[in-house]
């Protein structure tokens, strides 16, 4: 890619977590990137263009930090319990760093649904890899890892929301480690 797209990206980025994807203009971008609409109509024909490529590049660095997760060399349910950490991690890192991305968890999920189906892909790849795993040396008690990986991620899709809100950083990393204890060992005394 070159220098000049990798700029208008760079900037656009900014742009987008400092004033939001909506209202953010292509004007606002040449401006801000100190160069002119025609150059930068050159590289992207629209807004959303520009828009998808700033989002594909945050799914690229989502889905590398997953990707270690899974292929650690722990065993299949430390693996497991440390993909959880990355999977919440991103969430809360992706909300602190752009608020626009929180309020489009908080209140536009058809947005952010759309926005991460690729990732949402890459997962279910990856907790069916580390779920296989763990039934292949006896840790899981699981049928089908596959189909045990997408009710996996639903189940961390629908808490994402109450940990999004609680949104105090000591307070997450306290209620990823419950998310993990309850998955793991559930709510019984042994």
């Amino acid at each position: 890619m070159s220098k000049t797209k990798n700029k208008i990206i760079d900037v656009a980025k900014a742009l987008f977590k400092e004033i939001s994807a909506y209202k953010a203009t292509m004007s606002d971008i040449a401006k801000a990137a100190q160069m002119s609409r025609r150059t930068l109509y050159t590289h992207f024909k629209s807004k959303e263009e520009l828009y998808t490529y700033v989002v594909e590049d945050e799914v690229k660095s989502i889905n590398e930090k997953l990707q270690k997760a899974a292929n650690s060399c722990l065993p299949a349910d430390r693996k497991l319990k440390l993909y959880i950490l990355q999977h919440f991690g991103v969430i809360d890192s992706l909300v602190r760093s752009n608020r626009y991305i929180r309020y489009d968890f908080l209140f536009n999920n058809i947005r952010i649904e759309h926005l991460r189906k690729d990732i949402d892909k890459q997962e279910i790849r990856l907790l069916t890899g580390i779920i296989q795993e763990g039934k292949e040396s006896s840790i899981f008690r699981v049928s089908d890892p596959e189909v045990f990986a997408r009710n996996l991620l639903l189940t961390f899709k629908s808490l994402e929301q109450a940990f999004i809100i609680t949104g105090r950083k000591d307070k997450n990393s306290r209620t990823i480690l419950e998310y993990i204890d309850l998955m793991f060992y559930g709510i019984i005394q042994s």
